[in-house]
């Protein structure tokens, strides 16, 4: 994911640990174990893949120093939040989690509590190959349901009734085209806000899975994992050269912006992703559909606040929680930048709501609002009370 691959080997290399392979198979393990040594007190807590670059941005523009974003999804970081993951989430690890759906469960409010604070509007978009390669331009949620769960529970029966483009939707380039599906890991949130919203409770078996990976960059669950001595095992990164069609991502590049890039380069291809995921130009143009005929506008998706029932189906709201152990001092001086607390001015819930903004995601209510009021998503409906 990005160039985090580098500064794991970079500190396991300083800790005296870069001859050491990762031992672990299983996902959340062999993420722990190359990234442990970044875990606070050193600097590094988990979060959003989808809001990775703009987490990145503000924490330079922050200017603290001696946080880094490690991403990898939001249930990666609420595990963190709440010590409930392997390690190094086996305890509250980090106090602060961007996340792209709201903290699971009832509210823990001992200590200092955990809050719940929406920061931007985004999307789960459903995204495929430029116009010029695939002509479909929509489809309706009963058929994502069933591209990517059949019946809901991925029956096989049900899932092959939605194998090809023709059987998906209409108006596609190509009809008899297998879809190619992929989707975002379990840990993530967007996987989550898309069960939810979708109704799904299993994949169908033929959708590939893009994970993150911090030594190999974002690669399918079926490849191996990278260690210390063999990082770069992704079947969908070049790691040297100009990427391909048959391997479009980059080792840097989130999981969220390689299921973009797979997408754009195969006019078979169909995935969900949040709007990181868009690629506006070049080899790997993509374009995202309509769902029951509403576009996911800026206003289409404000309607989540407004008008919910008209809304673009797969709107959402995007959030920086916070948890109730003990408080880290960066992350706690980041949060008051974000929030415009003291020390710092007002003025700069403006300016994280500018990156955000900048990364492609939506302020709750238009900028063009006199006075402007940044970060006013409300709270209404969410797990834990706000401290915006």
């Amino acid at each position: 994911m990005k160039t985090m691959g580098k500064v794991v080997l970079s500190a396991l290399s300083v800790l005296g640990l870069a001859a050491c392979a990762v031992s672990s198979t299983n996902e959340e393990e062999v993420l722990g174990e190359s990234q442990e040594a970044l875990i606070p007190p050193n600097g590094g807590f988990y979060g959003s893949d989808t809001l990775y670059n703009a987490i990145t941005s503000a924490i330079a523009s922050w200017g603290g120093g001696g946080l880094t974003y490690l991403g990898t999804g939001s249930g990666r970081g609420e595990q963190c939040l709440e010590g409930t993951g392997s390690a190094p989430c086996n305890t509250k690890a980090q106090t602060i989690a961007p996340m792209s759906r709201d903290l699971n469960g009832s509210c823990d409010n001992s200590g200092t509590g955990q809050k719940s604070n929406r920061i931007a509007l985004d999307a789960v978009y459903i995204w495929a190959d430029k116009a010029a390669d695939q002509t479909a331009t929509g489809a309706t949620s009963a058929n994502v349901k069933g591209a990517f769960c059949g019946d809901g529970d991925g029956d096989a029966t049900s899932c092959a009734a939605f194998d090809t483009w023709g059987e998906f939707t209409s108006g596609s380039t190509t009809p008899a085209n297998a879809l190619v599906r992929y989707r975002r890991d379990d840990l993530s949130g967007t996987t989550d806000t898309f069960k939810s919203l979708t109704g799904c409770t299993a994949f169908c078996s033929g959708v590939k899975i893009v994970v993150d990976d911090e030594l190999a960059g974002p690669r399918l669950s079926t490849d191996p994992a990278g260690t210390v001595g063999t990082p770069n095992t992704s079947s969908i990164v070049t790691y040297s050269g100009t990427p391909t069609a048959a391997k479009p991502c980059l080792k840097a590049d989130s999981a969220t912006k390689c299921i973009g890039k797979l997408v754009g380069a195969n006019a078979s291809a169909l995935g969900y992703a949040g709007g990181d995921a868009k690629i506006a130009s070049g080899s790997f143009e993509n374009k995202s559909l309509s769902i029951d005929s509403i576009s996911p506008t800026e206003t289409n998706v404000r309607k989540l606040i407004t008008d919910p029932s008209n809304a673009y189906p797969y709107a959402r709201f995007l959030y920086l929680n916070e948890g109730n152990g003990t408080r880290d001092v960066l992350e706690e001086d980041f949060l008051d930048w974000a929030f415009g607390r003291s020390p710092y001015g007002t003025s700069q819930k403006t300016t994280f709501e500018n990156i955000l903004i900048s990364n492609g995601f939506i302020a709750c209510t238009a900028t063009t609002n006199s006075p402007r009021t940044p970060l006013n998503c409300g709270s209404a409906g969410a797990t834990c009370p706000s401290s915006l």
